[in-house]
């Protein structure tokens, strides 16, 4: 797999501000509920299907302001950790979606279709796996007390423009984008924001519930907070992004405090996953040169605490991968094979090494014994597919992704599908395979694209023909209507 790192947006820095104001939003409207139970992902005050289609409008907007990443490894994270934390949730929880986006700010939001969003500052910025899953864990609050619908039912009542506008508003981005959202939403926000803290402290209640649920200490909750709070007090830039639409009052401090005691406290045993994800986004998204980027890992190499210094010698190997100082990596990433010969990452990072140096059969072969010994692992599958096609043995990666895929259709999988099959010469199932991406990734409009010239391309196939047609027909009706 090719190891390469998206150039960052121009105007990222000005969408979020706007983005802000919309996260302001989404926790107003609405009296508090005593000692909520955990929530339902159903909603009778705005209907699944209209809030879906918002989602996708939200994230298809987004991805033209934001970076988002695709890793399989950071994504499979991500997603398995919000899985874990919403296993306790009542309703439609397949509808949860995790994305992660490369920005250095401290941040996370729940937006509209129960879609949730990670930045790479947040993982980077916790400590352990607790911190960040209680950070999450509150984002699920808002998710399942319905706030957002809430909050778009309360606009409709009152007559104000709709929730698309403000989104609309918010992902023109700069000076234009905070015009539109002023001129869409600007007599509400007033109102609106009055009622944030009832909504926080919904979140709060629900979150903290949902964290212990999954396992992990309650404690993590105000340990970040306290933190973020105390950086922020010594820092001249000002509050990190989180805590500027989540207000941290001492009021809230202290009822998070109360909730916390009515809770057992427990050690957390370090999680190699958290630590590993960590160092992955540090070697493969941080700023600066090589040796900038080393610097994170170097100081940690002799740390008493083992995970600290094993997830050091897998950082170093990522940031050798990603320089191109393939010989050093691959000697780095044997010697961590040999030392932990179960941990599969510490062996993709080896394969890896291998394929960018030219060593591709070694790679497939190592990834072939790997792959027999995580059959389930649809990350391993995407390695090896890769491998394989970019050794020309393109029908053996076209059996492994579809494997891969009836197991679990990834937006990554479908990815690299399309690639496989414009390799082998196969350009209408290309683009079909790249249209099935595109509509994983929200991007339904092109998605549609994609087939309508997958559809010029084919010939003497009219199963796959109808298939493309229905295909179409199918996503768009999903597409907003025009008015």
């Amino acid at each position: 797999m090719d190891i390469t790192r998206a150039g960052r947006h121009p105007t990222l820095k000005a969408s979020m501000a706007c983005l802000s104001l919309f996260l302001a939003l989404f926790c107003g409207a609405g009296s508090a509920e005593q000692d909520s139970p955990l929530g339902s992902l159903e909603s009778g005050i705005v209907t699944s299907t209209e809030e879906q289609a918002m989602g996708r409008e939200f994230i298809a907007a987004a991805r033209k302001q934001l970076v988002f990443i695709d890793d399989p490894l950071l994504t499979e994270y991500v997603t398995a950790l919000g899985q874990r934390l919403s296993r306790g949730l009542v309703g439609d929880t397949d509808s949860l979606r995790f994305f992660l986006i490369d920005s250095p700010m401290v941040n996370a939001f729940a937006g509209p279709g129960s879609r949730m969003a990670v930045f790479t500052g947040l993982v980077t910025a916790t400590q352990t796996e607790a911190e960040l899953a209680s950070v999450i864990a509150h984002e699920l609050g808002h998710v399942a007390q319905r706030h957002l619908p809430r909050m778009m039912e309360r606009a409709r009542q009152r007559k104000l423009p709709t929730t698309a506008a403000m989104l609309a508003g918010i992902l023109l981005g700069g000076q234009v984008g905070a015009a539109a959202m002023a001129a869409t939403s600007g007599a509400a926000v007033a109102d609106q924001l009055n009622y944030n803290r009832e909504y926080e402290r919904e979140a709060d209640v629900l979150g903290l519930r949902i964290l212990t649920d999954a396992g992990y200490p309650a404690s993590a909750t105000i340990q970040f907070l306290k933190r973020l709070d105390q950086e922020t007090r010594l820092q001249s830039s000002g509050a990190p992004e989180y805590l500027r639409t989540h207000p941290l009052t001492q009021n809230r401090i202290a009822l998070v405090e109360s909730r916390i005691r009515q809770y057992p406290d427990f050690a957390e045993p370090p999680s190699l996953d958290f630590y590993h994800a960590r160092v992955r986004i540090q070697a493969l998204y941080g700023a600066g040169g090589a040796d900038n980027v080393l610097a994170n890992f170097i100081h940690n190499l002799d740390s008493t605490v083992a995970v600290d210094a094993r997830a050091a010698r897998y950082g170093r190997v990522l940031t050798l991968i990603r320089f191109g100082n393939y010989d050093e990596a691959i000697k780095l990433a044997s010697n961590l094979h040999r030392d932990f010969p179960e941990d599969v990452s510490y062996r993709l990072a080896l394969a890896d090494a291998l394929l960018q140096s030219g060593q591709v059969e070694d790679s497939v072969s190592h990834l072939e014994s790997l792959a027999l010994e995580t059959p389930e692992s649809t990350v391993v599958a995407y390695y090896l597919s890769d491998a394989l096609m970019k050794a020309g043995r393109f029908e053996v990666s076209r059996k492994v992704l579809r494997r891969a895929i009836r197991a679990a259709p990834s937006a990554f999988l479908y990815r690299l599908m399309a690639r496989v099959e414009g390799e082998a010469g196969n350009l209408p199932q290309s683009f079909q395979a790249l249209a099935e991406y595109y509509f994983r990734q929200d991007e339904v409009s092109r998605a549609i694209g994609a087939l309508q010239h997958a559809s010029t391309l084919v010939s003497d196939n009219a199963y796959l023909e109808a298939s493309i047609t229905s295909k179409i027909s199918e996503l768009e009706a999903l597409q907003p209507s025009k008015p």
